[in-house]
């Protein structure tokens, strides 16, 4: 399968790219800059997805059979949210609408953890851990951008009933050298509570996207993925009670240290659960 993946040089593109071509599959990796340094296989080519004639072009050129969507401004604050939104959606549109057009059998696209709207401030979910079904309204510019992306594939999908389309909802990304921070957020767990302590290992992204390429799933479906456990030394019954008013609203065999967020539906449709945890680095495992 010759695979286009969208901002492969990113954290958590370049383990997709990985881990494609590890799969046998060819790669292209669409990226505003070449990066020789991160020693990537397969091909590259530039494009700006924020202009749709140079999408057009690139994809009319390599004719995938498989898209991997990740490209995209991953800063929800520090800069003017219009930069974000805009880029994030035009990005989407452009590079989803130029597949439907085109044919290309499979696409998987970035959504995000945050197009849930749970992680909003004060936002809990009805219970623990939750699905895909958990749905609320966000002020933020970055997940109104991924939720909005969802919508643009509900469309398209109608549009191109042949193209398999699957949006992730990833969760926060942490590459493996980033594992390395951790002892320094558990003095201040208040740090990561906006997502419920939870994050997903970069290289089980490139796993995801993987099973999800390879997959047989058709229409539009959506996906949860995340680590299957938490970033916190504590459990997150105690974190949860302690830094959201009380919240106790688990299902009755939860166990820690599990996530807060369920990937069933990722298991059920593509075969797929997370491989890494903080908890099988050596020096973690020392010290926590």
């Amino acid at each position: 399968m010759r695979v286009v993946v969208t901002g492969g040089n990113g954290k958590a593109g370049q383990w997709v790219v990985r881990e494609l071509a590890a799969a046998g599959h060819q790669v292209v990796n669409f990226d505003l800059v070449r990066r020789p340094d991160l020693d990537l296989p397969g091909e590259f080519c530039r494009v700006e997805l924020t202009d749709a004639g140079r999408v057009y072009d690139a994809l009319a050129q390599f004719r995938p059979d498989g898209i991997a969507h990740l490209a995209a401004n991953p800063a929800p604050a520090g800069q003017a949210r219009i930069d974000v939104f805009d880029n994030n959606v035009l990005s989407a549109h452009n590079l989803l609408q130029a597949a439907g057009d085109l044919g290309v059998p499979r696409v998987v696209y970035a959504s995000s953890e945050m197009a849930t709207g749970l992680l909003t401030a004060g936002v809990v979910p009805r219970r623990i851990p939750f699905d895909e079904s958990e749905r609320r309204p966000s002020p933020n510019a970055y997940a109104l951008s991924k939720f909005i992306s969802e919508v643009i594939v509900d469309s398209l999908a109608l549009a191109h009933p042949a193209t398999a389309w699957v949006g992730l909802r990833i969760n926060n990304v942490i590459s493996p050298d980033d594992y390395r921070r951790f002892p320094a957020e558990w003095a201040d767990p208040a740090r990561n509570m906006a997502n419920f302590w939870s994050y997903i290992d970069a290289r089980d992204v490139g796993t995801a996207y993987l099973a999800a390429l390879e997959g047989t799933s058709t229409g539009h479906e959506v996906c949860l993925i995340a680590a299957a456990d938490t970033r916190a030394r504590r459990g997150l019954r105690d974190l949860m009670a302690e830094y959201y008013d009380g919240y106790a609203e688990f299902v009755e065999d939860y166990q820690d240290p599990q996530s807060a967020f369920d990937c069933r539906k990722m298991r059920t449709l593509f075969g797929w659960t997370p491989s890494y945890s903080w908890r099988d680095s050596d020096h973690l495992k020392a010290i926590s």
